[in-house]
C-alpha cells in the first residue's frame, strides 16, 4: 500500500512537473519576429587613451607620460533591424561625454626644473555606432548576445584649432571598432539589456603643434569600456 502510494505521490509530481514546463509563459513570444524596433540606452564610460611614445632618449627634457580619467556618460537612440532570428543590425546615434587627464615628466620650459605637468581633456562627442548584433536561442525570458561593429565620433569640445599652447590638442574626429557581450531580458512590456562593451580607436588623435608635450608622443589613441543599460 505504502508503495502504491509512494508510485501515486511521484507520479503527480512528475506530471505536474511536465505540464508546469509545456505551459510557462514567455514574456513578449513574439518579439524577434518583428522586423524592427526602438528603444534607448544608458551608459557609463570609462574612456582613456592608449599612448605610444618615441624613445625618451631622443627627446630632451621629455621623460614620460601617464593618463587617468574619470567615468563619463553616454545616451543613445537604438534602431534594431531584424536580418534573421540571430542576427540584426543595429544603429545607435547618441551623445557622450568624459574627461581625461595627461599627467607630463617634462622639465619646465621657463624654469628649466623637471616638473609634472597637468593637461585636461574634455570631450563632448557625438557618436555615430553601426554593429551587428548576434543572438543566441531564447531560453525562457533571457538570451545571450555578442556585438561587433564600427563606431565615429566628433568632438564638439576639441581644441584642435585653438592657438594657444596651455592645451593639449587632439583631433575632432575619430574611428575605431567595438566589441560587446550582453543578456537580453524580456519583460511584460519592454525588454532590458545590460551589456559590456569595450572600444578601441584605430585613428591617431594627436595634433602636432611643435609643442615639447607633443614630441615625446608618437601616437595617441583612443580605448575605453563602457557599461551600458538598453530599454527597448
Amino acid at each position: 500500500m505504502r508503495r502504491k502510494t509512494l508510485y501515486l505521490i511521484l507520479y503527480c509530481l512528475g506530471f505536474s512537473q511536465t505540464v508546469y514546463s509545456q505551459n510557462r509563459l514567455k514574456n513578449q513570444p513574439k518579439y524577434d519576429t518583428q522586423g524592427l524596433h526602438f528603444g534607448f540606452c544608458l551608459g557609463m564610460n570609462y574612456s582613456n587613451f592608449n599612448i605610444n611614445t618615441y624613445d625618451l632618449v631622443l627627446i630632451p627634457g621629455f621623460y614620460g607620460v601617464r593618463s587617468e580619467v574619470n567615468p563619463g556618460y553616454a545616451i543613445n537612440i537604438v534602431s534594431d533591424l531584424r536580418l534573421n532570428d540571430n542576427f540584426s543590425l543595429r544603429f545607435l546615434p547618441g551623445y557622450a561625454t568624459t574627461t581625461r587627464f595627461l599627467y607630463f615628466d617634462v622639465d619646465d620650459p621657463f624654469t628649466g626644473e623637471r616638473t609634472e605637468l597637468l593637461r585636461e581633456i574634455e570631450s563632448s562627442y557625438m557618436e555615430a555606432p553601426f554593429e551587428v548584433k548576434f543572438r543566441g536561442d531564447r531560453i525562457d525570458n533571457y538570451r545571450w548576445y555578442l556585438l561587433g561593429g564600427f563606431k565615429y565620433t566628433f568632438d564638439l569640445a576639441s581644441k584642435q584649432d585653438v592657438q594657444d599652447d596651455e592645451f593639449f590638442k587632439i583631433t575632432k574626429g575619430d574611428y575605431g571598432y567595438e566589441l560587446g557581450i550582453g543578456i537580453d531580458f524580456y519583460f511584460e512590456y519592454f525588454k532590458f539589456s545590460p551589456q559590456l562593451r569595450a572600444t578601441f580607436g584605430l585613428k591617431d588623435l594627436l595634433v602636432q603643434d611643435g609643442t615639447l608635450l607633443v614630441d615625446g608622443i608618437r601616437s595617441l589613441r583612443t580605448r575605453a569600456i563602457m557599461i551600458n543599460f538598453t530599454f527597448e
